[in-house]
């Protein structure tokens, strides 16, 4: 009976170490079995290289992938409108359009230079768009009644940590199902608490590892697309250093029109608040001017 407890808590110490060592170091598994194994794959590298020679394609002409099957992808896009309800009505339309869904929008307001007091509105959305209906979404907004700012796409491959979690994940579970038979195995309470401890240790870092697959998958399936729409007073039909000099005095004339229409407008509804205490300030003027002209006429009697 003590032989075979013996034997049994050392298999639990062996498996843990093991098990330890698997999720350390199986990254420098392949490092490894290139260096035990470089003459060959050498030699396997030289014939794939002199069979794409006499093919007549290279890695790059042949089509290989040269990125790999797990990619975050993200967009940014700026646009500036004078109908600032419509193209927020618009932009709504296609999430609903393309199984997509708003995570997170804040709207706010903003007065643009040129002398214009007036508030526009600004919006900033995160989209979660599913990364097979990208091009199809990004398709139907340049149909947005909205002039197109910036625009950056972006892209990050993650297939190679991907992997590696997976790998340990694996790990981790033939680790956990031996564990599970040990304890099926154990006749008294000290092996019972030992694999325990080490089935519970195992099992935390298990779903630790899974929970970061899972956030993964939701950045690789779903897209995250950052769209800013500001409203403007008026859209310039060209951008750039492109430019020319004549357009550029053109723009500016038309801007101090706009400036000189917005100040006035600005002076009116200003005059319109004053009104009262202009009233008032009035009132309380032409009470002293008559106090003071009927006690002056007293003292010329």
């Amino acid at each position: 009976m003590r032989l075979k407890r013996s034997i049994l808590l050392m298999a639990v110490f062996l498996l843990t170490a093991c098990a330890s060592e698997s999720d350390g170091d199986f990254s420098d598994t392949r490092d490894e079995s290139a260096g035990s194994d470089g003459g060959s794959m050498m030699m396997e590298d030289s014939a794939d290289m002199d069979l794409a020679e006499e093919i007549g394609e290279s890695p790059e002409s042949s089509g290989e992938r040269l990125i790999g099957e797990k990619v975050i992808r993200t967009a940014n896009m700026d646009f500036e409108t004078v109908e600032f309800t419509e193209t927020v009505s618009y932009i709504r339309e296609l999430v609903t359009r393309h199984d997509a869904f708003i995570e997170h929008s804040y709207e706010s307001s903003h007065t643009p230079g040129g002398g214009a007091s007036r508030q526009y509105r600004m919006i900033d959305y995160t989209l979660r768009v599913p990364t097979e209906n990208l091009t199809a979404f990004l398709n139907d907004l340049e149909g947005v009644q909205a002039q197109k700012i910036s625009e950056q796409m972006g892209t990050e491959d993650v297939t190679q940590f991907y992997r590696d979690t997976e790998a340990r994940v694996q790990v981790l579970e033939n680790k956990e199902e031996r564990l599970n038979e040990l304890l099926d195995q154990a006749e008294t309470i000290e092996e019972i608490i030992q694999i325990e401890d080490s089935l519970s240790q195992t099992i935390a870092e298990r779903e630790s590892l899974q929970s970061q697959l899972d956030y993964y998958d939701d950045l690789i399936d779903y897209t995250s697309v950052y769209l800013t729409v500001t409203e403007r007073p008026r859209l310039s039909g060209e951008r750039g250093d492109g430019i020319s000099f004549f357009r550029r005095i053109q723009d500016a004339i038309v801007d101090s029109f706009y400036a000189f229409y917005y100040i006035l407008q600005d002076l009116v509804i200003f005059l319109i608040y004053a009104l009262p205490f202009i009233i008032v300030t009035g009132l309380v003027g032409w009470l002293i001017w008559f106090i003071t002209k009927r006690v002056k006429n007293r003292k010329r009697r």
